[in-house]
């Protein structure tokens, strides 16, 4: 009975934890979007040392 209920606990955190990182992640792609339409969000793209494309990413502060 008590491994039943640890296993069930463990699940249960488990699938929270993921839930929990899908949302923040849909939540950031939306601001990303936000801030680039508002014109807030800037980035260029180059290559570094080894040859790998990277991405610089430059955000506006707020105007308040």
């Amino acid at each position: 009975m008590t491994i039943t209920l640890l296993v069930t606990a463990a699940i249960l955190v488990a699938f929270m934890t993921w839930r929990h990182g899908a949302k923040c992640y849909d939540r950031g792609i939306t601001d990303a979007v936000l801030m680039h339409r508002s014109g807030r969000l800037k980035y260029s793209t180059y290559f570094d040392d080894n040859g790998s494309r990277m991405v610089n990413i430059e955000i506006d502060s707020l105007d308040e």
